[in-house]
């Protein structure tokens, strides 16, 4: 990929790492720019009112319920079903999207491991996008790697962990992404092109594009 791609509403930059082209696609970049067009004001907002709440707190006031949802706390409610394989979640670990991480978590024999695009992986450009090249290979059937300096190959087990994925917090700009020249929110990117890519592909597989 060797030009900015452009769409009518998203420019994402360029990216050279493997599996960039069936990353970066229109339909997954439409995606991002719908989920920005829809919601970043409301992004923003609340971003604002959390410093303003943080100026209160250091007045300060002291953290309570809201008033308007009196009513629903009080009242009885209950939430979904827990998808049947994530019942389970008694050992669960964190970590990268590389895909010798990724593999060894995986198969490490915990129930649940989340891929974590914030705190365990280095927002450069190319590591977002190998990262979600990675695990869309996972939902493939294609993940594998080989060690460039022992030869040692790995590749996921008959019984992996249940996936999980953890975007990048509401807070963090994706400044190689714009839709009017305004970068999209990290948190947009990283659920769109996981959920573009993979849902329909872990929900034949019996499981879910599950997010933390």
């Amino acid at each position: 990929m060797n030009s900015v791609i452009d769409r009518p509403r998203i420019v994402a930059e360029p990216s050279q790492v493997p599996g960039a082209g069936a990353v970066l696609t229109p339909d997954a970049l439409d995606l991002v720019a719908e989920l920005h067009e829809r919601f970043d004001s409301r992004r923003r907002e609340l971003l604002d009112r959390r410093l303003d709440r943080q100026k209160a707190f250091d007045a300060g006031e002291l953290p309570n319920f809201r008033r308007d949802t009196k009513e629903i706390r009080e009242s009885e409610w209950t939430v979904g079903t827990i998808p049947a394989d994530l019942q389970d979640r008694r050992v669960e670990i964190t970590g990268p999207t590389n895909a010798k991480m990724l593999i060894n978590a995986l198969n490490s024999g915990a129930r649940t491991f989340m891929a974590d695009f914030e705190d365990a992986t280095s927002p450069t450009w190319d590591e977002l996008i190998t990262g979600q090249a990675n695990l869309k290979a996972y939902w493939l059937g294609r993940l594998g790697f080989t060690d460039p300096d022992s030869g040692k190959g790995y590749e996921v087990g008959e019984n992996p962990a249940v996936l999980m994925v953890r975007p990048r917090g509401l807070h963090l700009p994706e400044d190689h992404v714009t839709v009017d020249h305004e970068p999209v929110a990290g948190a947009f990117f990283d659920f769109a092109l996981y959920a573009w890519h993979n849902a329909r592909a872990a929900l034949a597989k019996g499981s879910g594009p599950y997010f933390y």
